[in-house]
């Protein structure tokens, strides 16, 4: 008879269990596995090449179905043209939803666990991706805070270890200057803590500018770190309709680690912070200006209100009230100032 309360085994009692791969030493079956990265530089089109070879038997073991939770691309522009790109057996992919009310939204974690549970089993799916995590966690979920982003995974952990599927979940990299992969995934600690692997994609530092990327291996709690992947990302016309796309194609192994990668996207945003800082000497070296025309003038320049923002406080920036009728201005501190910034815009 079982009574409530603790319990315990001996180490004797518990059976052994080997890893089983979905794609050997990368991603594990019965786990969640975390793909990060910055936007823009093809997460999910590496997802989608995963999907196409599950499907075609080229991950080292039989078909398989895969379940995919999207959030940010359309389907039918972007996720199938895709998956043709990447020949996938599009009848083995399928694409999940919850109805609310007659509409369909995302499924949410930790809310509709169930739901997921029954589309996997009813599906066969052998993978499961969410992308990007972020769009698939409940109203409540503060994406900052370890305890809520744990009971967010926890649920998802369970249906991974109960029904053998493999969970891929892909995240963004957050702002931070640091070179540990684990503390740069956006939000709490608790996201990469929760992954049994974790993958880090990004531009191919031997080829910044170009359409090269590597995918290194961060962590693995199943194994040892498995070697890095350069691939190329490639624009594609699809010839049954024309539709422009793109693919994610393998190239081999590259010796960049994941720090590796890092270190480059901290060179791009001093590159970034450079020129942000430049035309902002450039434009109040005569005067003030108007807050909004430089603002305006400097997204059409590719310099973001993140980036200008940096820039204003390095260069502390003041902001003045210049009218009633044209707003508020910049201009750059006088001696007489201290540079003291007015916060108001």
């Amino acid at each position: 008879m079982k009574h409530n309360g603790a319990i315990s085994r001996t180490a004797a009692e518990i059976e052994l269990k080997p890893t089983d791969w979905l794609w050997p030493e990368r991603i594990p079956m019965n786990a969640i596995t975390v793909l990060a990265g910055d936007p823009g530089l093809g997460k999910s089109l590496l997802t989608i090449g995963l999907v196409a070879k599950l499907s075609r038997d080229e991950l080292g073991r039989q078909q398989g179905n895969a379940l995919m939770l999207t959030a940010e691309d359309s389907l039918a522009q972007t996720v199938r043209p895709r998956l043709e790109a990447a020949q996938a057996d599009i009848r083995r992919v399928h694409f999940g939803w919850m109805n609310r009310g007659g509409l369909e939204t995302p499924i949410l974690l930790p809310d509709d666990i169930q739901g997921l549970r029954r589309l996997v089993l009813e599906h066969e799916a052998r993978l499961v991706v969410v992308d990007p995590l972020m769009a698939h966690l409940g109203g409540t979920i503060n994406s900052w805070k370890d305890q809520m982003i744990r009971h967010a995974l926890a649920p998802l952990h369970s249906l991974a270890d109960d029904t053998g599927v493999a969970v891929l979940v892909v995240a963004h990299l957050n702002k931070g200057q640091g070179s540990d992969p684990l503390h740069r995934l956006g939000g709490s600690i608790g996201i990469p803590a929760a992954a049994r692997s974790v993958l880090l994609l990004g531009r191919d530092p031997d080829n910044p500018d170009g359409n090269r990327r590597i995918l290194a291996h961060a962590k693995s709690n199943v194994g040892p770190l498995a070697p890095s992947l350069l691939f190329t990302v490639d624009g594609v016309t699809l010839s049954s309709s024309g539709v422009e796309t793109a693919r994610i194609s393998d190239l081999g192994h590259s010796p960049h680690r994941a720090e590796d990668l890092l270190s480059i996207e901290r060179r791009e945003r001093g590159a970034e912070l450079a020129k942000a800082v430049a035309f902002l000497e450039e434009a109040l070296h005569e005067g003030p200006k108007l807050a909004r025309d430089l603002t305006e003038t400097a997204e059409r320049a590719g310099i973001s209100p993140t980036t200008l923002k940096r820039a204003r406080q390095k260069l502390d920036v003041e902001s003045t009230k210049l009218d009633f009728d044209r707003g508020w201005g910049w201009s750059l501190p006088t001696a007489e100032s201290g540079g003291n910034e007015s916060r108001e815009q």
